[in-house]
């Protein structure tokens, strides 16, 4: 009897070590069999803070918004996460943090403002006082290098504008009406009289002198055409390109009625 069961309890533990590497692996397999979980994209996560925002449950704004300003995102997404921060922040009575966002704003976007028609007068205040605390190191961030006074000079206008192919034909047809204007301007001086305008010199240039007084009055149009175009379209793209940079999105902060705008200088 004791070699008996001696031998089933025998054959019993070789059983089960001959299934152990077969059990279930458990919590393994399923992990492996299931997908890692999908993070949510930058641009998703804002359309959901501007959602919460225009419920105004700004704890759940910043909640949304702030782990967002941690990352490598483009610029303008860091911007509306940095105002949606900013934002939430202030409501939410934490002001060293809303100043903290609202620089980071500015930074980003040196024309940034807050509608007064739209927005609550503290928040107004608020938000300008921090723009004027740190003015001096939001003027230095300003780009120096594009000046209005440029569009006066075709051009540069153009090429300041970023519209190189137009600022070259412009620059081109500019140049080439000038030099002809002032080369033909100097053959007449040479061929005709100053005093009464004649060209009937011993070189018989009549002909010659009637057809540079023709090309040089064309180029000399041209010229001032040229000219006159590329100052009005240097002007206009500049204003537009200024007012295109100024306009921003607006929340409403009221927690009972909220609507999505566009606030900017015109």
């Amino acid at each position: 009897m004791v070699t008996r069961a001696a031998l089933v309890i025998a054959l019993l533990a070789g059983h089960a070590a001959a299934q152990a590497p077969d059990a279930p692996a458990g919590p393994p397999s399923t992990l492996s069999d299931t997908p890692p979980p999908q993070l949510q994209a930058p641009s998703d996560v804002l359309r959901a803070g501007n959602a919460a925002a225009t419920a105004g449950d700004w704890a759940a704004v910043a909640q949304l918004v702030e782990p967002l300003v941690h990352n490598e995102l483009p610029d303008a997404d860091r911007a509306e996460a940095y105002r949606l921060a900013g934002l939430a922040a202030f409501f939410l009575g934490r002001r060293e943090q809303a100043e903290h966002h609202f620089l980071a704003y500015l930074r980003l976007d040196l024309d940034a403002q807050l509608d007064s028609a739209l927005y609550p007068a503290e928040a107004i205040i608020f938000f300008n006082d921090v723009k004027a605390k740190h003015s001096a190191e939001l003027r230095a961030r300003r780009p120096r290098g594009k000046r209005w006074a440029l569009n006066l000079l075709p051009p540069l206008g153009q090429l300041q504008n970023g519209e190189r192919t137009k600022g070259l034909v412009v620059g081109g047809l500019l140049a080439g009406f000038f030099a002809t204007n002032i080369t033909t301007y100097v053959l007449l001086r040479r061929w005709c009289s100053e005093s009464d305008r004649t060209c009937d010199d011993p070189t018989d240039r009549v002909q010659g002198a009637q057809t540079a007084r023709s090309v040089n009055l064309i180029t000399g149009i041209g010229t001032i055409l040229t000219y006159a175009y590329g100052v009005i379209d240097g002007v206009r793209v500049y204003k537009r390109q200024a007012r295109e940079h100024a306009i921003a999105p607006y929340i409403s902060t009221t927690p009972t009625s909220g609507f999505i705008g566009v606030a900017g200088q015109f």
